[in-house]
Formats: C-alpha cells, sequence, structure tokens
C-alpha cells in the first residue's frame, strides 16, 4: 500500500531518471549515492531522442508529401539520417547509464528505455504513466540536435510532473570525505511535512546532519523564534496560527528525526525566503535542500511550484529535491 507523499518504509521505491549523456545527467547519476534511496529500488532510466524525424518514416515517405526536387531530397536525407544517428546515441546513453547505475546499486532492479520526442514532454508524459516516486534529473541537460545546454527539462519535470523531483547538481565540499548535509525548509505547511517525511523514510550513512530552517521574512505578526510553545495551543489568529505551525514542526521534526540517529540542527532565519535559504546552503555546505512544492508564499505560481521552490530549482547552490 503506498501512503501520499511517496512509499512507506521497507517498501518498494520507484525511480525514474531522465539521462541525456550530459555531464549534469552524470553528476544526476553520482548524487543518487547521497540521496538515501533503499535497496529494494526499481529504476527506469529514460533517455529521450529529440529527432527532427520520427525513424519509421522513410525519405519517400517525407518527401512525397513535398516537392519533389533533389535538393530538398538530399536534405531531408540528411536530416533522417542526423535522428537516425541521434536516436542511436540515445540508446547508448540509455545503455551507458544502466551499466553505471547497476555497479552503484547492484540490488537495484534497473530497465533502461529510449524515447522519440521533445524532451520535457514526453519525460512529464512517462512519468505519468509509470507514477514513480521520485524522478530524477540533472539541473541542465542538452538537445540531441543543438548541443547547446538547456534548464528547461528539469524546469518543467519539477512544475508538471505529478511525483516528487530530484534536481541535481554537483557539488564541491571543502573537507575531504564530509558528513552528509542535508537541509530542509521548513514553514508549517503541508508540503513542508511532505519534505521532513521524505528525510525521515530514506536511508542515511552515518553521521548525516540535517538542518532544518525555518525563514521569517516579517509579514507575520509574531516572529518564529519568539512562540512559546507551552501557550501555543491559545493562539488562534491566522496569521500567527503560522508562525505556531512552523515553530511546532520544527521542533517535532528535530525530536523524530535525531531519534532515527541523524545529527539535527534548527534555524530560524529572518529575511526573504528564496534568498534566505540559497545563502544557508551555501554558508553550510549542504549536499541537498528538501522542499514541499509549494509552501513559503502565500502567491505561488501558477504552475505546479511555489515560487520560491521554483527559485530553488533554478539558483540553488545544491541538489534540490521538489517532494510531493
Amino acid at each position: 500500500m503506498r501512503r501520499e507523499g511517496g512509499p512507506m518504509v521497507n517498501e518498494r521505491m520507484k525511480v525514474l531518471i531522465a539521462y541525456d549523456g550530459s555531464v549534469y545527467a552524470d553528476a544526476a547519476l553520482d548524487d543518487l549515492r547521497r540521496a538515501g534511496l533503499p535497496q529494494d529500488t526499481e529504476a527506469l532510466i529514460v533517455s529521450v531522442s529529440d529527432s527532427v524525424f520520427h525513424p519509421s518514416s522513410s525519405i519517400a515517405e517525407i518527401t512525397g508529401k513535398a516537392v519533389t526536387s533533389r535538393r530538398l531530397t538530399s536534405t531531408v536525407a540528411l536530416l533522417l539520417q542526423e535522428s537516425e544517428r541521434a536516436l542511436d546515441e540515445a540508446k547508448e546513453f540509455a545503455a551507458s547509464a544502466g551499466w553505471r547505475l547497476r555497479s552503484y546499486f547492484p540490488d537495484w532492479e534497473v530497465r533502461t528505455e529510449v524515447i522519440v520526442g521533445t524532451p520535457s514532454q514526453e519525460l512529464v508524459r512517462r512519468a505519468d504513466e509509470w507514477k514513480p516516486d521520485l524522478v530524477v534529473v540533472g539541473s541542465r541537460g542538452r538537445s540531441a540536435l543543438g548541443r547547446f545546454f538547456l534548464g528547461s527539462v528539469s524546469k518543467t519535470l519539477a512544475e508538471e510532473s505529478q511525483s516528487s523531483v530530484r534536481v541535481a547538481r554537483r557539488t564541491v565540499r571543502k573537507n575531504q570525505d564530509p558528513p552528509l548535509r542535508i537541509m530542509v525548509g521548513v514553514d508549517g505547511t503541508i508540503g513542508a511535512e511532505d519534505a521532513i517525511r521524505a528525510v525521515g523514510v530514506r536511508v542515511w550513512s552515518e553521521g548525516t546532519e540535517v538542518r532544518l530552517v525555518a525563514v521569517d521574512d516579517g509579514s507575520l505578526p509574531r516572529r518564529i523564534a519568539d512562540i512559546d510553545l507551552v501557550h501555543a495551543k491559545s493562539i488562534t489568529i491566522d496569521n500567527e496560527g503560522k508562525a505556531v505551525n512552523a515553530r511546532v514542526m520544527l521542533d517535532s521534526a528535530a525530536v523524530e528525526l535525531g531519534a532515527i540517529g541523524l545529527k539535527v540542527s534548527v534555524e530560524i532565519k529572518e529575511g526573504e525566503p528564496l534568498r534566505t535559504l540559497i545563502e544557508e546552503a551555501n554558508r553550510w555546505e549542504a549536499d541537498s535542500i528538501f522542499v514541499g512544492a509549494r509552501g513559503f508564499d502565500d502567491f505561488s505560481s501558477m504552475s505546479g511550484l511555489g515560487i520560491v521552490s521554483t527559485g530553488l530549482v533554478a539558483n540553488a547552490p545544491c541538489t534540490v529535491e521538489i517532494v510531493r
């Protein structure tokens, strides 16, 4: 039985990994070793070939619908040849990623798949069909034809996927072999609760540190840090209730995560939420940030992400996991 927000403890986890052969996609594979995923995981690696023509179309079919000139036929033939080459390359990428992932996680069930189409659209569609617990993608990718780097695929997946999405970045820490550092954005919302739960059900290495961060942007009548938990139940004003929810969530999460062996610290910062979270991630040298898909802002964007979550996907210095 799958509960809302992801798999239950000891339940098989389904992970869809978008892979395009770029250094960013390689970073996403490497980052999985720091994602706390269980041994019982089913991984589907998907490579998308953004070919101009579908390989099932023949030159005769394409040119038959156009002007029958030698120049056009030659151009179409070259484009079709390039499309077929791009498809072969996508197959090689998927096979290579599969071999690499199996070497990292021998106990995982790993499958590969190649799709032809627009990467962002096809990955969202495949995720909606397969319904993974987690979608993994590099922070940037590349076009199979243009060979230029794009950030639109990760952004589209983060915004439109119904699953949690992990946007991976390669981070460099000053100290050699440091403990894993996970930052969690906490604002008292259901999204933040989901992010905390996602961290709590993962399997982390010994010494892993978790920092719970709440940001007080000054819009509430009472500062989060000033909330007296003993009298919190007596606070019923809506705006003050938001501050209470954040403070109660911080304290309860610290106890729960600490009880499973994680080294937990709590930070209550003042400032603009997005900027403050990025600054704290930089200062603390976080390996990843977990946040809910919505929260931290009442005025969310029209997409499936809140404004702060969207900003973290684009600008965070480390891996960001958007939890749904």
